[in-house]
């Protein structure tokens, strides 16, 4: 793993996509050197896990981000299993905010209304 004083910035430089898999292609600067890298995804998975097609260049980065090595060129697959880890962790998100939402108040009172009303002249 590259310690975060090392870590390179990727940046997106399009995508190109034949039968089914997309190609993302990423320009690294690693120590003042430009290197090239892509990232495949076979876009029949990706609904299969709840993500978005507009998802995929963050997330792809993020693998870069996470498995590349300074002197490392080459292909990377955004393989099922890291989908997996993705939808795992937006559902525990999900969760986690669901569990911190308040719940509504209710007032219960047989005496419904009676802030607002008058009583009655007899």
């Amino acid at each position: 793993m590259i310690e975060s004083s090392t870590k390179s910035q990727f940046t997106l430089g399009g995508f190109s996509q034949t039968a089914g898999i997309r190609i993302y292609k990423f320009e690294g600067m690693v120590d003042a050197h430009r290197v090239s890298y892509a990232v495949k995804v076979d876009l029949a998975l990706i609904p299969v896990h709840g993500i978005r097609i507009q998802d995929l260049p963050l997330l792809c980065r993020d693998l870069l981000q996470r498995n590349i090595e300074p002197d490392e060129t080459g292909a990377i697959v955004f393989t099922e299993q890291e989908m997996r880890t993705h939808a795992q962790k937006l559902a525990t998100a999900r969760e986690e905010a669901q569990q911190r939402k308040k719940p509504p108040r209710h007032i219960v009172s047989a005496n419904t209304g009676a802030g607002w009303r008058t009583t009655p002249i007899r």
